[in-house]
């Protein structure tokens, strides 16, 4: 090789170093709780947010089973994939691996062979969150009413009827279902689950994995007939006397 051409390589050689990406940083929370300390559990649902360049905004078109790459990308939770629901340049939202390891575990964003992203997350066993429609203190729950319709101040829940919670992080089911896929079979939660409506405990129905959407824990409750019940409530679940975050749903 001529001097001239070994130099040549030399320098595509260093510039080929000194240009290779670092992994950005990224923060996982349980996506109901949207705070940096809510950790999450194995089977629910997390969002990681970071700086994802280049990746274009997809969701999955299937939950059955749910992908897990999306528009090139690939989120690993202690080295195993995560089924995707959701992927942006920003937030990447996924079903964390029913095997995960507790205690805090390495997770990386893969966009073809590069790791872009990487960042860690506490994982316990139970770890509820509700789902809400908003991200403020007691924001409006995400729920349907007994007649299926989504509650809000314009179409609220009966006293004495069943309402339709949503939540993550309820932990393992009975039966377990396979991660990704909606369970083939009723699968309660192994767990025990309580609801408390106006600080009230009232009684749970069932509680278990959502017959469409993996990483729901879908918890049937029923609302006191109670007549200082009404207008805007506060709502949260315990799992084997755990918390999760309040919200809030409209009775008439």
């Amino acid at each position: 090789m001529k001097p001239s051409a070994l130099l040549l390589a030399m320098t595509l050689c260093l510039s080929a170093v000194s240009f290779a990406q670092t992994p950005g940083p990224v923060a996982v929370v349980n996506y109901a709780g949207y705070t940096g300390d809510f950790p999450v559990a194995p089977g629910s649902i997390a969002s990681a947010y970071g700086t994802f360049t280049g990746v274009a905004t997809t969701s999955a078109s299937t939950l059955s089973p749910m992908p897990k790459t999306l528009a090139g990308v690939t989120l690993k939770v202690n080295g195993v994939d995560a089924p995707l629901y959701f992927v942006s340049s920003s937030q990447i939202n996924f079903v964390v691996p029913a095997a995960t390891p507790l205690d805090k575990q390495t997770v990386e964003v893969v966009q073809g062979s590069n790791v872009i992203a990487r960042g860690t997350v506490k994982v316990f066993d139970i770890a509820p969150g509700l789902a809400q429609s908003d991200v403020q203190n007691t924001g409006q729950g995400i729920l349907q009413n007994q007649d299926f319709s989504i509650n809000s101040s314009a179409a609220r829940a009966k006293r004495g009827e069943i309402i339709q919670i949503y939540a993550t992080g309820c932990g393992a089911t009975n039966p377990a279902i396979t991660d990704g896929a909606p369970p083939t079979t009723l699968s309660p939660a192994a767990a025990s689950v309580k609801a408390f409506i106006d600080v009230r405990e009232v009684g749970v129905q069932f509680a278990g994995a959502h017959p469409q959407f993996p990483g729901i824990c879908q918890v049937n409750a029923a609302v006191p007939n109670i007549a200082s019940i009404t207008g805007r409530v506060t709502l949260f679940i315990t799992v084997n006397g755990v918390a999760s975050n309040p919200v809030s749903f409209w009775v008439e």
